[in-house]
């Protein structure tokens, strides 16, 4: 579906939390600072049976600097695509001068507008609403995103002024996130994947600030990516909205399905990329690592960097581990074959009688230790029926199982199922039938 909504304003306005209840959804990044939003947002509204694509996008600046300038040049671009526009003003400032700027620059577009003026829930600023009518607009809304008054109304006269699609179902596309440090390159490697700039780059650490949903495909598959804001270190993490930007990543990895741990070439291996590591290792989320920059460092300290990488990857589930240059756009297409192939193992079940062999052959191999005068007895394998990857497996003495056994079992199963970067879960029952 086309953009058919651009969501435009000055800073601060609001236009973060109204996209996020028109979607339904906690897409944007909400926090009272101007510029929390940078890049484009896009979100469905859906009403009915029809729906409707909406991009959310960072206020317009008030000075002209390189980072201002691209965010303004994404807004004129969500303009320009849009058959709509909501205009968001607040009426706890009142009419302002970006305001009048901003309406100037709506009429040369020659678009259809909504005037919505925002925080109606501030009674003390009622009077400034009045400011807002010498605009001229015939369609003004009075609402407050906060308290959800007049949203609906909004809402319906979009459906009124655009047709819409038919609702869009639920897909189930898989999300994959870009997880790491800041300033590792996770925006470049995303432009260079999907081939056009739709994320803000920099030299600069903490250009993202917020997690961004990209549609993507790949040979016919259907994946939504995800540029997130750089972890820090808790001791450099100062400023309020970097709390809020770390708070937002560290969620995105728990809804994720596979997880992107970005490296920088030029760092090697840090204690905040283990840190990291275990923060996808906690949800047991599937990953692979991807060190970028290599462009940026000598062939001999490629060669000593791959040996570190090597170290690490005992911490690593033997996850696979690829050397790129985002910015030179090299072995980049390592990365959506990485995808679809771990999205099949995710979808991939095994029959209990594959499980079982396994499972006997490592017996046969390594029989579990005895306790107590007697050994565990391990009959049986099979698959749970959830979406991660859980094998049961039964038999009797189980409760005695040491954990390096465990452990043995675990590498066993991992490598006969070929499962690079995929987390798998063993669980022991003494039930005689299998659930």
């Amino acid at each position: 579906m086309k953009t058919q909504v651009s969501l435009v304003g000055r800073t601060n306005v609001g236009k973060s939390l109204l996209f996020n209840k028109l979607v339904k959804s906690r897409k944007s990044l909400v926090v009272d600072f101007d510029g929390s939003t940078r890049d484009i947002n896009h979100g469905i509204i859906s009403h009915k049976d029809k729906s409707i694509v909406i991009e959310d996008t960072g206020g317009f600046p008030q000075d002209k600097d390189r980072y201002n300038k691209e965010v303004e040049a994404r807004i004129y671009q969500s303009i320009k695509q849009s058959k709509l526009v909501l205009f968001m003003t607040s009426s706890k400032e009142g009419l302002t001068n970006k305001d009048l700027e901003i309406s100037q620059i709506l009429r040369k577009h020659n678009k259809k507008v909504l005037l919505v003026i925002n925080k109606s829930d501030l009674l003390s600023k009622r009077d400034n609403i009045n400011t807002f009518y010498k605009l001229g607009y015939k369609d003004i809304f009075i609402i407050s995103a906060k308290t959800n008054e007049g949203i609906i109304e909004l809402e319906n006269k979009i459906f009124d002024i655009l047709e819409g699609e038919n609702k869009i179902l639920d897909e189930n596309n898989l999300r994959i996130s870009f997880i790491g440090k800041p300033n590792v390159g996770k925006s470049t490697l995303i432009n260079s994947l999907i081939k056009y700039d739709r994320m803000i780059t920099s030299e600069n650490s903490g250009t993202t600030l917020d997690s961004v949903e990209i549609k993507y495909k790949s040979k016919k598959s259907s994946f939504l990516l995800y540029d997130t804001a750089g972890i820090l270190k808790k001791s450099k993490t100062k400023s309020i909205i970097q709390k809020f930007s770390i708070t937002q990543t560290l969620s995105t990895i728990k809804t994720t399905d596979i997880c992107i741990l970005v490296l920088s070439a030029q760092d090697g291996i840090t204690k905040q990329d283990k840190l990291i590591l275990t923060h996808i290792k906690k949800y047991n989320k599937p990953f692979f690592i991807v060190t970028n920059k290599i462009d940026a460092i000598t062939v001999s300290d490629l060669k000593k960097l791959k040996k570190d990488i090597a170290y690490f990857s005992n911490i690593t589930s033997n996850a696979e581990i690829f050397f790129v240059s985002a910015i030179k756009k090299k072995n980049l297409s390592k990365i959506p074959a990485t995808i679809i192939a771990i999205s099949k193992l995710l979808n991939k079940r095994y029959k209990s009688a594959k499980l079982t062999k396994i499972l006997y052959d490592a017996t046969s191999k390594h029989q579990p230790p005895i306790y107590n005068k007697k050994r565990p007895k391990l009959k049986f394998a099979q698959q749970s029926s959830l979406r991660e990857l859980i094998i049961y497996i039964y038999g009797n003495g189980l409760s005695h199982i040491s954990p390096s056994y465990k452990k043995y079992l675990l590498n066993y199963f991992s490598t006969e199922l070929n499962l690079i970067g995929l987390p798998l879960e063993l669980k022991f029952s003494q039930k005689k039938e299998p659930i």
